[in-house]
């Protein structure tokens, strides 16, 4: 097995027990099982080591891979705008992140207020990051997913050549 299957593996394997955990925990609404944060936790610093060990082309493969998984997240979260009913003749507009978090996970939104307000101050809570985090949500996933493309494109070697004669 080559290191890119094997990191392509190790990163299927954490992406699907934090789906699975998330699943899990959105289905009965109790915190999940610990062997399925345990083993995504893991398997992700497993393939993150893998990732790490050859630093001419795991990282550029890494951005890659998240390029087309923030990507992927912007397609859902836009078709989700998009197909959203129409109330009263009028489109609701799109959802912000801060609103999917907060439907999703509210005491981790709580948590996140509390840590970052702790750390820092209140101003990067407040009209920072909520400023921030307001945008839509398919937005924000975008430029996660230009920004991880740019730094993962593919370098082009210059070669010189230089004649002694």
């Amino acid at each position: 097995m080559t290191s890119s299957r094997l990191l392509k593996a190790l990163a299927f394997l954490s992406l699907s027990c934090v789906a699975a955990a998330a699943w899990m925990w959105h289905a009965t609404g109790e915190p999940p099982d610990r062997w399925l944060l345990r083993i995504a936790g893991a398997s992700f610093f497993t393939a993150l080591i893998v990732a790490i060990a050859s630093p001419d082309t795991r990282p550029r493969m890494m951005m890659r891979f998240l390029a087309a998984l923030f990507a992927l997240f912007a397609l859902i979260a836009f078709a989700t705008d998009i197909s959203r009913p129409v109330v009263d003749g009028q489109s609701q507009g799109a959802i912000s992140l801060l609103q999917h978090m907060q439907t999703l996970a509210p005491s981790f939104v709580a948590a996140l207020e509390r840590t970052i307000e702790h750390s820092t101050s209140t101003f990067v809570w407040d009209p920072v990051l909520t400023s921030i985090l307001s945008l839509p949500a398919w937005l924000i996933f975008l430029t996660f997913a230009v920004g991880a493309g740019f730094l993962g494109r593919p370098r082009r070697r210059v070669r010189i050549f230089v004649n002694d004669y």
